[in-house]
């Protein structure tokens, strides 16, 4: 078991500027030093971290400056999260092809999960055949994840197809891919986060705290969610994947955040 931090937390979230122009160029990014997030995640006691597939790819070049950036700070990289459209058939070819450098990439640096998010919403709303796309794609990226030794997982995020539960489960019955439940946005989404977690708990292999209230992501233990009985659960029934804290855009402290919630996972989940 494994528990890192997602990077993500230390600065504001945007899309990479090439992707306006080319698909295949369509990343997540933080606007973060990734070094001064890193040693800040490293000093309050996380051995792992999670990125963005755009701040990954600022070491395609010179990989050996984020493996040493690692190293120095005595951490490793656990995931990468990446998202596509999934839905738009002709576009898919070039989204796959990013899928594969990222899963290549993340590979090359150890990591053992790739988090796939995403699923368009069309400018005249979600078509049914938008799902039997989605889930096909889904499993077709997940194949290629795989020859790189990765697990891949969906994660069902606001502003996607995939947000409330009934979306959920009709995605869910068209593919086995895994799920990575995100605690805040499936509540944010009009999920019941124990009841899914408990559904699907055989596709879980990483999970995504966060905690949740007044409509903001805030600190583990801080929020409205039901983090420790989630916890317990997968626990009580032999959960081994690993877990993922990802505690972006609350309106406080970063540096408190990271490390308020690192106290609730000495406590609820190394015990």
């Amino acid at each position: 078991m494994k528990v890192g931090y997602m990077t993500n937390a230390f600065g504001p979230q945007v899309g990479t500027l090439g992707g306006v122009m080319s698909i295949k160029d369509s990343k997540f990014l933080t606007l973060v030093d990734d070094e001064e997030a890193i040693e800040k995640i490293s000093s309050v006691g996380y051995k792992y971290i999670e990125m963005f597939d755009g701040n990954l790819d600022k070491y395609k070049e010179n990989p050996d400056k984020l493996k040493n950036l690692l190293e120095k700070n005595n951490v490793s990289l656990l995931g990468v999260y990446v998202t596509a459209n999934f839905i738009y058939e002709d576009a898919f070819p070039d989204e796959l092809w990013h899928i594969k450098e990222t899963a290549k990439m993340a590979a090359e640096f150890g990591a053992k999960h790739i988090v796939l998010g995403g699923g368009a919403v069309r400018f005249n709303g979600i078509q049914n055949k938008d799902f039997t796309i989605l889930a096909k794609n889904l499993d077709r990226a997940r194949e290629e994840i795989e020859t790189y030794g990765l697990t891949a997982s969906f994660h069902p995020h606001l502003g996607c197809m995939i947000e409330n539960p009934e979306q959920i489960d009709k995605l869910f019955d068209l593919t086995d891919i895994n799920f990575c439940p995100d605690i805040a946005h499936l509540a944010a989404g009009g999920s019941n986060p124990m009841d899914l977690v408990k559904k699907y708990v055989n596709r879980i292999k990483y999970v995504h705290l966060k905690d949740y209230k007044n409509g903001e992501f805030v600190p583990l233990g801080k929020g409205e969610q039901p983090l420790v009985g989630i916890i317990k659960f997968l626990k009580d029934n032999d959960f081994s994947g690993d877990w993922l804290v990802e505690i972006d855009g609350y309106s406080g402290d970063p540096l408190e955040a990271c490390e308020t919630s690192y106290n609730f996972i000495e406590k609820h989940i190394k015990e």
